[in-house]
């Protein structure tokens, strides 16, 4: 089974940053102060980052999505190529410097969410976005119903796809939505408007922050994969016996936040169990950067172990 085809080491990614396409390739354990200091200066951002120290193969290990996800997609679509290093210790070229535009099985994509079983990330290529100079945050209040209907207006106009983030975020006893928007500074007043109109008609107080930095909630200790109706509830349920639960409300994402004097395993398992058989039923899964992977089935084991006997012999 040949898996890898064989690859000179000429066809490895090299360090660049193409400001044309909105590129760039660099290490794995690069942190967002390391994107910034190249991006910035062609006017690009990555905008899926979850912290502002943490190398960002950690920020992936963590969670496939993050809250700018709702604008542009999971990790796996931002992540254009990688070098990677297989058991054995050789290299590999994965993926290409432009976004994908053949058939075929997607081993970027694979290996992305494959954990260490199959090797390690090097250097990643990402898709930059254009840097447009000014983001605001707004915050809307009000009780359960008035956050849904917020939400629901605010992902079903035709405004949705401006949005970089619609979250909602449940902490102590309370929850609120947090929008993110990033446009030109002559365009800002525009959003502000519309997001007044919003919050007029769900019956929620906004309160609107202009030219701020973007929010970064730092790595979740629990990721629950579930649908966009049903994402809100889980939130303000799970945030019960957590420190702070985020919704991403688009993707059906909960990034749920532990409280520093939790067991994080035992935690984590007693949040997941009351609901590991509905989130099986709707195609729903969960995992956490301090559990090992869920064992696969027992017929996914068998292609898996062809798989890794075959990567082990390259």
């Amino acid at each position: 089974m040949n898996v890898f085809p064989p690859m000179l080491n000429e066809r490895l990614f090299v360090p660049f940053l193409d400001e044309v396409d909105g590129t760039l390739c660099l290490p794995a354990n690069a942190t967002a102060a390391d994107i910034h200091s190249q991006a910035r200066a062609h006017r690009l951002r990555f905008p899926l980052l979850l912290d502002e120290a943490k190398p960002l193969r950690e920020q992936l290990a963590a969670t496939t999505y993050a809250p700018a996800s709702c604008r542009f997609g999971p990790y796996c679509d931002n992540i254009l190529g990688m070098n990677w290093r297989l058991p054995s210790g050789r290299i590999a070229r994965i993926g290409e410097r432009v976004v994908k535009t053949t058939t075929g099985y997607d081993w970027l994509r694979f290996l992305l969410h494959s954990g260490s079983r199959y090797g390690e990330p090097v250097d990643y290529v990402l898709r930059l976005r254009p840097d447009c100079g000014c983001t605001a945050i707004a915050r809307f209040d009000g009780d359960t119903k008035a956050l849904r209907s917020c939400v629901s207006k605010l992902l079903h106009s035709g405004w949705m796809h401006w949005w970089d983030a619609v979250d909602c975020i449940a902490e102590d006893g309370a929850s609120f939505v947090r929008v993110v928007i990033h446009c030109v500074p002559e365009e800002a007043v525009i959003f502000g408007q519309q997001l007044e109109r919003v919050a007029a008609s769900s019956f929620t107080q906004l309160t609107l922050q202009n030219n701020v930095p973007p929010p970064l909630d730092g790595l979740p200790d629990l990721v629950i994969k579930t649908t966009p109706d049903r994402v809100m509830g889980l939130a303000a349920e799970l945030a019960q016996g957590a420190r702070r639960c985020v919704a991403l409300c688009y993707s059906g994402v909960v990034h749920v936040y532990m409280n520093e004097s939790d067991d994080l395993t035992e935690r984590t398992q007693a949040l997941v169990q009351p609901h590991a058989a509905e989130l099986h039923l709707i195609g729903g899964d969960w995992h956490s950067r301090w559990l090992p992977a869920t064992p696969p089935t027992i017929t996914e084991s068998a292609w898996l172990n062809t798989l890794e006997q075959a990567i082990h012999e390259h």
